[in-house]
């Protein structure tokens, strides 16, 4: 299929977080005209959950002029700490973690120059021929290839504050809309997110809210404490509009627990109105009851000192359920349609991937749609980085929450896929393109 990559292309991308916003602003600076379009509106909420910035993403912010300094802070080592021991280095490895809200609005000021309390000042942009708009509240009903003009998309999207419905034509059409993704589910219908048989019990403290030892043993890295079938984590995020300073960041906490369909019936049940939710209960909706049997189990478990001074000042907690798919296919409509970031593969967190998967299939979707990379080599490349990093997030997740059978079964699955790969390039004789992200 014949494009002229001389003009600037239209490109409609769906969904306004994380992923669509770097393909947003990739797309943008190669010279494109982008539209985002996102049902949320402009002021997202948050939940303060952390992210780990590996090098992919790294790689993005840097190359598009949105470095991290200003709203991150950086850790050398996943450590363990255990009831009446001294913390213990696990691993060792260069990480930057921010959070989702302060990254989303750096994002933004890069993509439109969207001012918030965050970046009331956004960065000037490098010049280029390339348009941008973020429309928020704007729904997606349909897609279709036009009959009379097959290299365009048709978008039917609504305005949901006006109810207004209306068509646009784009010659691309990026699906950057979550796991629960619209245009994965009109191509790929039978690619669901899978329950992974555990949730994360998620939440944050303000630094000065706990003590000096506390501050003191989690700002020297990432911290683990493992028991059996269950574990929790804990590390720094910036705090209130993106703070880095000390004292004035948060502690992000998460503590991973199986449950079973019987438990899930309970701790699902909104406190506000008593509809069950599916994936979140979101802060401010956990019961006050399920919140406080969960800090009399860290009392009887006996965590240690840090994690239940932690666990107890938690005031607004919020539950996570894990689960993962990977889809095998990214590309549709001859190259016209795409999927990316989490709409394409769902890892489980413990690898803190997500928004390397995001930044990685960002610049490869630019590199594309600028003709720099072929369809083929783009699917094959984007798939690659997904389903290799998937594997390893779920045999993670076994490893710390499952059987030792399906730890092992997870791992030789993981392994075996890693080996064969790189033999499978070695005999291609083709240098890999996927970067050696540091997994914790």
């Amino acid at each position: 299929m014949e494009r002229d990559y001389q003009k600037p292309l239209r490109v409609i991308v769906v969904g306004g977080s994380l992923a669509g916003l770097m393909c947003g602003v990739a797309l943008r600076e190669a010279g494109h005209n982008v539209t985002i379009v996102e049902q949320d509106g402009d002021e997202r909420e948050s939940h303060m959950s952390g992210i780990c910035l590996g090098p992919s993403a790294m790689t993005f912010l840097d190359r598009f002029n949105c470095s991290p300094g200003t709203f991150s802070h950086e850790t050398d080592c996943l450590q363990v700490l255990r009831t009446g021991r001294e913390p213990r280095i696990l691993a060792k490895g260069r990480r930057i973690i921010t959070s989702w809200d302060t990254l989303y609005y750096r994002l933004r000021a890069a993509f439109d120059g969207y001012t918030s309390p965050y970046f009331p000042s956004p960065p000037q942009r490098k010049h280029s021929p390339g348009t941008a708009t973020y429309s928020s509240n704007t729904k997606v009903l349909s897609l279709e290839r036009i009959e009379h003009d097959l290299v365009k998309i048709e978008v039917t999207l609504q305005d949901q504050a006006s109810g207004t419905t209306y068509k646009e034509q784009a010659d691309f059409v990026i699906g950057a809309d979550g796991p629960n993704s619209f245009v994965r589910m009109k191509y790929s219908p039978d690619i669901q997110r899978r329950f992974s048989g555990y949730v994360a019990w998620r939440g944050v403290v303000q630094e000065d809210q706990v003590s000096a030892a506390t501050r003191q043993v989690f700002n020297q890295g990432v911290t683990l404490y493992p028991m059996k079938r269950q574990h929790c984590v804990v590390y720094t995020i910036p705090g209130v509009n993106g703070s880095v300073e000390p004292g004035k960041r948060r502690l992000n906490f998460l503590w991973y627990t199986n449950e079973d369909d019987g438990s899930m019936k309970d701790i699902m049940v909104d406190a506000v109105d008593g509809h069950h939710h599916r994936f979140t209960v979101p802060a401010g909706h956990v019961r006050s009851e399920v919140w406080s049997a969960r800090v009399e189990e860290a009392k009887r478990l006996g965590l240690p000192a840090p994690w239940f001074e932690v666990v107890s000042k938690i005031d607004q907690p919020f539950i996570q359920v894990i689960s993962e798919f990977c889809s095998p296919q990214a590309v549709f409509e001859d190259g016209k349609v795409l999927l990316v970031g989490d709409a394409l593969s769902l890892f489980c967190p413990h690898t803190g991937l997500s928004g390397a998967q995001a930044a990685f299939h960002s610049m490869r979707v630019a590199d594309y749609i600028s003709g720099q990379l072929s369809m083929i080599d783009l699917e094959r490349e984007v798939l690659g980085y997904s389903y290799i990093y998937w594997l390893q997030s779920v045999y993670w997740g076994q490893f710390n929450q499952g059987s030792t059978l399906s730890a092992l079964t997870s791992g030789v699955r993981y392994w075996a896929t890693y080996v064969l790969d790189k033999l499978n390039l070695w005999w291609l004789g083709k240098p890999s393109s996927r970067p050696n992200e540091f997994l914790l």
